[in-house]
């Protein structure tokens, strides 16, 4: 009978564990469009490393025709990340960039920005009520310590790795993750900071991103989701003056396949493309994908 007993809460267990790994997950999470590790329940510490690469870069003028890329045809870039949770509803996560420009046989290699993250559960799944979501707040700040635009040095901005400002991002998140169809989606407002650069002080516009989400399991370990990114950026001032057309639209899709194994590494297979969906306006077209591995401590 104890044995019985402690094999049925064992499978109990397991399988909580396995249904709210399901259910932390969110409309974000394997986008590209926001911070890359998230922590699932259970789960008080992660680290992510995760290499990617861009390439077939075309430029998007303000008419929405494509040009040939003026900068670097293929950046790779390597984030190293860590997640810590600070109470059941709640984790931050810190990121670093490292990348790698190349032209041709030329090539740059660099330290890129910085991001601080956090997560709120506001509102928690539950298995028992499948069709109540998860809604999390989220807020970032992107630290502009990489090389930019502002500052490059080199010809086809191969030393350019930042943006070159700082930036505050909040949104929030909604996901239904306790059906066999999972979808979600998530909206994310960017308040960049004015920068001051040897031409003068230039402020950028205000950012907004849309990310939608749908998916499922293709098997009890392994999720498939794929979704579209929307995001506009508002003008940008120099000197004081707003500068015509130079804001920015883009619509971008991606899919991901991640693996939701309870023990041990988890491994996520990301392959996007961007500048390929709708009208897009003073943007870039290029394709790629990100590998990630990531596991809890």
């Amino acid at each position: 009978m104890i044995r019985n007993g402690s094999m049925f809460l064992s499978m109990s267990l397991v399988f909580l564990l396995g249904a709210g790994r399901q259910a932390l997950a969110c409309s974000s999470c394997g986008s590209g469009g926001a911070d890359p590790v998230v922590l699932n329940p259970y789960e008080n510490h992660k680290l992510y490393l995760g290499l990617s690469q861009q390439a077939g870069f075309r430029d998007i003028d303000k008419n929405g025709e494509h040009r040939r890329g003026y900068g670097p045809e293929r950046k790779q870039t390597l984030d190293l990340a860590w997640a810590e949770r600070l109470s059941s509803q709640a984790f931050v996560s810190a990121v670093a960039t490292f990348g790698r420009n190349v032209r041709g046989s030329d090539s740059e290699m660099q330290n890129g920005d910085l991001a601080l993250n956090a997560r709120w559960n506001l509102m928690q799944a539950n298995i028992a009520e499948p069709w109540i979501p998860q809604v999390q707040l989220l807020v970032s700040h992107r630290f502009a310590v990489g090389r930019s635009m502002y500052d490059q040095k080199r010809d086809y901005a191969l030393d350019v790795f930042g943006a070159g400002y700082d930036e505050t991002y909040v949104g929030a998140d909604l996901w239904y993750g306790m059906n066999t169809l999972m979808f979600g989606g998530s909206v994310i407002f960017g308040l960049p900071q004015a920068v001051d650069t040897e031409a003068g002080r230039i402020q950028p516009g205000a950012m907004q991103r849309w990310i939608g989400t749908v998916g499922g399991l293709v098997r009890e370990d392994v999720k498939l989701i794929g979704g579209v990114i929307h995001e506009q950026r508002g003008g940008f001032e120099y000197k004081g003056e707003k500068q015509p057309d130079s804001d920015r639209l883009s619509h971008d899709a991606f899919l991901t396949f991640e693996t939701l194994f309870i023990e041990g590494s988890n491994y996520r297979l990301t392959l996007n493309r961007r500048g390929v969906l709708g009208r897009n306006r003073n943007a870039v077209h290029a394709h790629g994908f990100t590998l990630a591995w990531m596991r809890a401590l």
